[in-house]
């Protein structure tokens, strides 16, 4: 199946990072037999089983504008920075699922679940110059080989088989059982016909008694009723007379003289007392408070030391300028290149320019002259102070 058919379909995207995977090994491999592709485009790019790509078919073709470097577009050779270029725009279609066309977006921005890394790795293929292109896809494909883990949900697991219900158990109480209780008497006449019968006997006894005159006294002795009395009769005439009134008696001894008593004298009105101030409150005074003392300022967070991790291509040929690709974390835009002697001084290598991508990504150029020693040597990132990052080694080869 060609590639261009291969994106019409719907794919998930751990099988679509698994072709950018196999699709940058491909290259890989025709690179290290020495040869260059004419032209790459997904019509001359073939997907088999497994996702195997073979890139034969594009051996020869014509020029498309949507994948083909600029400098390939300005009538320049067929180089592999050239087929890296396509290459590049390959994954970018693949991972998007639409052609980039000559100005592609960057891919974190259309694909933002994409991690940094992988992004820049496909976005560095697209450079416009060839010398900041990487010289090999090895770091690509292994940033979408992790990625493939990453995406790729847990496993199902097998279902397991249906046990056979068991029949339903009468559950057994765990109260413990109660006795009956016992019925009651059905008739309580027999209780009935004895009181009776007391009851019978005992008013026979008292009116036995009684007859017989045998009675205690304070039981036989009747209580005396009160007599009535005569009320005394009156004379109708002696009623009707009036009655004689006594003349009152002289009073004896001399007249007394009345005194006349004073009228009172009124009071003389009594001022209202006048209301004792209130005496205003005093606000309490404010209680002196001890200033903080000074506290030492709290030390920044140290700087994460930075480090090197992978050179890419780990070994270059002389003469001419090459581009490296040095991976690792922590590195920073004010580090330099340095170029540290393991057996030979590295008289003939310079550096050219070099470019900070991230903290994980230093891309350096370098020019080699016909006078460099093949040998192997050491770089490494130094910053202003001094500081100097772990080496990687780089071999010079003829």
């Amino acid at each position: 199946m060609r590639l261009d058919a291969w994106l019409k379909q719907q794919h998930s995207p751990a099988e679509r990072l698994r072709l950018v995977e196999r699709l940058a090994q491909a290259l890989n491999t025709v690179h290290d037999r020495g040869e260059i592709l004419a032209s790459i485009a997904p019509e001359r790019v073939e997907v088999g089983s497994d996702l195997k790509v073979d890139l034969s078919p594009a051996v020869r073709g014509r020029l498309e504008p949507g994948y083909a470097s600029p400098e390939r577009l300005e009538g320049g050779p067929a180089s592999a920075a050239a087929d890296i270029y396509a290459t590049g725009a390959l994954c970018w279609e693949i991972l998007v699922g639409r052609a980039c066309g000559e100005a592609a977006k960057p891919l974190l921005d259309v694909v933002p679940d994409l991690p940094r890394e992988l992004a820049n790795s496909v976005m560095g293929c697209l450079e416009r110059s060839p010398e900041w292109r990487p010289k090999d896809l090895t770091y690509l494909a292994q940033l979408a080989a992790a990625q493939q883990k990453a995406t790729r949900g847990p496993e199902p697991q097998a279902e397991r088989a249906p046990q056979p219900q068991r029949a339903p158990q009468p559950q057994r109480s765990s109260a413990p059982q109660r006795a009956a209780p016992r019925r009651a008497s059905r008739s309580h006449l027999p209780l009935f016909i004895a009181a009776a019968l007391l009851i019978a006997a005992a008013a026979s006894s008292y009116l036995w008694l009684r007859r017989e005159g045998s009675v205690p006294a304070a039981t036989a002795r009747a209580v005396p009723l009160p007599t009535p009395v005569a009320a005394p009769t009156r004379d109708p005439a002696a009623m009707a007379a009036p009655a004689p009134v006594a003349p009152a008696a002289a009073p004896s001894g001399p007249p007394r003289a009345q005194v006349a008593t004073p009228p009172p004298t009124p009071a003389a009105p009594v001022a209202p007392a006048e209301p004792e101030p209130t005496p205003t409150p005093t606000p309490p005074l404010p209680t002196p408070v001890e200033a903080p003392a000074p506290q030492a300022p709290e030390p920044a967070d140290p700087v994460e030391p930075a480090s090197l991790t992978a050179l890419s291509p780990p070994s270059i040929r002389r003469p001419g300028k090459v581009l490296l690709d040095i991976r690792g974390a922590g590195l920073r835009a004010d580090q330099r290149v340095r170029i540290l002697p393991l057996k030979e001084a590295p008289r003939g290598i310079s550096v050219v320019r070099q470019k900070w991508t991230s903290a994980n990504l230093v891309t350096v150029l370098l020019e080699l002259d016909a006078s460099v020693t093949p040998a192997a040597y050491a770089i490494a990132l130094e910053s202003a102070s001094g500081d100097r990052t772990n080496p990687l080694q780089l071999t010079v080869l003829k």
